[in-house]
């Protein structure tokens, strides 16, 4: 009689553990869910005004508008040569592993010489990855305008934009 009360406990347990489990579903619902929060509300304006600074045009190049930011950076895990005068920017991080991630399958999958860069604002660090830098900035419009033509991969900001170094 003990022999089947141990079987029928060691089933039940077995059965809890394997009902509690969490799989991936679980995860992509509460996931979605905190993403939909963080734009409804209060921090939902800030995210509308976030957004419409990052896909502001502010200046015009060969008739057409992009964005283009003048900012101090350093590259990232390669030599300082790689980076030209302008800069697509295609993707950003607030960590560098992620960043080199991207850069390196920006390398590997679609062979376009990507290179990070890192920005210092407010005592924060930003990692920019840049799919491909330019000596004239009408090339790289034209590549920020349509990235899709040139890399299959997906663009990971809000939209692609010219990054021009400030330093002398």
């Amino acid at each position: 009689m003990t022999k089947y009360l141990y079987i029928i406990v060691a089933a039940a347990i077995a059965t809890m553990l394997w009902a509690c489990h969490t799989n991936e579903k679980n995860y992509r619902d509460s996931y979605e869910k905190t993403v939909e929060l963080n734009r409804t509300g209060e921090r939902g304006e800030q995210y509308q005004q976030d957004l419409a600074e990052r896909t502001h045009k502010n200046y015009v190049v060969d008739g057409d508008s992009i964005r283009l930011k003048h900012l101090r950076f350093t590259v990232t895990d390669d030599k300082r040569e790689v980076a030209k005068k302008y800069g697509v920017v295609v993707a950003e991080f607030s960590q560098e592993f992620n960043a080199l991630s991207c850069r390196d399958r920006l390398r590997q999958q679609e062979n376009l010489p990507a290179y990070v860069v890192c920005v210092y604002i407010k005592k924060e660090k930003t990692y920019y990855v840049i799919a491909k830098g330019f000596d004239d900035l009408s090339v790289a419009a034209i590549f920020a305008k349509n990235p899709e033509k040139y890399m299959k991969m997906k663009v990971l900001v809000p939209m692609a934009w010219v990054l021009a170094n400030a330093t002398p």
